[in-house]
């Protein structure tokens, strides 16, 4: 089971990923500002705390993925999940209100850009573990191009 402190990390980093595509993409959107003509918020057109909101909401299914995916290893993984899927799929559903006028995903899109950023972060693993990884993430969708690990 996740612990609190776990899934409190997860939605962190969702938020960074956020803030990183406020002052790194292409868009150029900054997150607020009363000088401003055009925000992140005001494409959302709810509050902040509902936009934070709307991230934490897939902290749980991160962590739950990280740890099923960790069990499934004899070593640690490739990279840091943080900092390359978690802050990732934050920068990605921020990217998607900015481009859906303020709309949210679903959680589909969600866990299909998750599982994708998994794939993408796994397929640096050592190939003998990709057939162990690749079930985890069939778990989630069938939809094997999501996955992108090779058979």
């Amino acid at each position: 089971m996740a612990s609190e402190l776990d899934i409190a990390r997860a939605a962190t980093g969702l938020a960074m990923g956020l803030r990183d595509f406020c002052c790194w993409s292409d868009t150029r959107l900054p997150y607020d500002g009363k000088d401003q003509s055009a925000t992140l918020l005001s494409r959302w057109g709810r509050g902040a705390w509902e936009l934070q909101a709307e991230l934490a909401q897939y902290a749980p299914l991160v962590v739950q993925l990280e740890a099923e995916l960790w069990a499934a290893l004899d070593v640690g993984f490739p990279g840091v999940w943080h900092y390359e899927v978690v802050e990732q799929l934050g920068w990605a559903i921020a990217d998607w209100i900015v481009h859906h006028d303020g709309a949210p995903p679903s959680r589909a899109w969600v866990t299909a850009t998750l599982l994708q950023l998994a794939g993408t972060f796994f397929s640096r693993a050592p190939p003998a573990d990709w057939s162990v990884l690749r079930a985890v993430l069939l778990h989630y969708t069938a939809d094997l191009p999501a996955v992108l690990l090779p058979a």
